[in-house]
């Protein structure tokens, strides 16, 4: 690495704030670091795209989730900064690392919490607007390929809503899941008239 970049990355907040949230959820997503960094997610995948460049962080998929986590060197340089940080603050290693375990469970429990509040809220949202585009056309005595063609177009949210609640189930609690399941019976009586 050169010098200018070294300065570039590590002496601006988001790049450094990026590598610690990596290093405290050791396997994480992009879109989990953009909320930690409070930055856009293209900001935070050139980041890591910089950081991958350079041997710090390593990607890697799961189905249809791209993982981002620490390698080796990254680690190293996590210590390094941990340590420029501690002594800058003037505090002692240990009282350092147990705030950060405490910081990272507390993180890791409101992060959770509100991943399951946007997934609820997304439901609740979707529901609303397939249940009254159908009411409405139903309503109309709408011919079925007009009802396809308004109800289709929300395949692609009902899947994306399906994959993250198949990937995490405490996403959904049970009225999330009779709405969900609402959206999808009136989704496939549409789709298969």
């Amino acid at each position: 690495m050169t010098k200018e970049y070294v300065e570039q990355l590590f002496l601006q907040e988001k790049p450094v704030l990026a590598l610690l949230a990596i290093w405290s959820f050791q396997k994480t997503y992009a879109s989990v670091i953009t909320k930690e960094i409070n930055s856009t997610f293209a900001h935070t995948t050139k980041i890591l795209s910089k950081m991958e460049e350079h041997g710090l962080v390593r990607f890697s998929v799961d189905g249809r989730v791209k993982y981002v986590e620490l390698t080796d060197h990254g680690y190293k340089v996590v210590d390094a900064l941990k340590n420029l940080i501690i002594a800058l603050e003037g505090e002692s290693p240990d009282s350092e690392e147990e705030k950060k375990g405490d910081e990272a469970t507390a993180q890791d429990t409101e992060s959770s919490e509100n991943e399951k509040k946007l997934t609820l809220e997304h439901i609740s949202r979707l529901h609303e607007q397939i249940v009254t585009t159908y009411d409405n056309l139903f309503n109309k005595n709408s011919e079925p390929q007009e009802m396809k063609m308004k109800i289709g177009p929300f395949s692609r949210d009902i899947q994306l809503l399906l994959n993250s609640i198949e990937e995490n189930e405490d996403l959904i609690d049970d009225e999330g899941l009779d709405k969900l399941n609402e959206i999808q019976n009136i989704f496939d009586l549409v789709m298969k008239q």
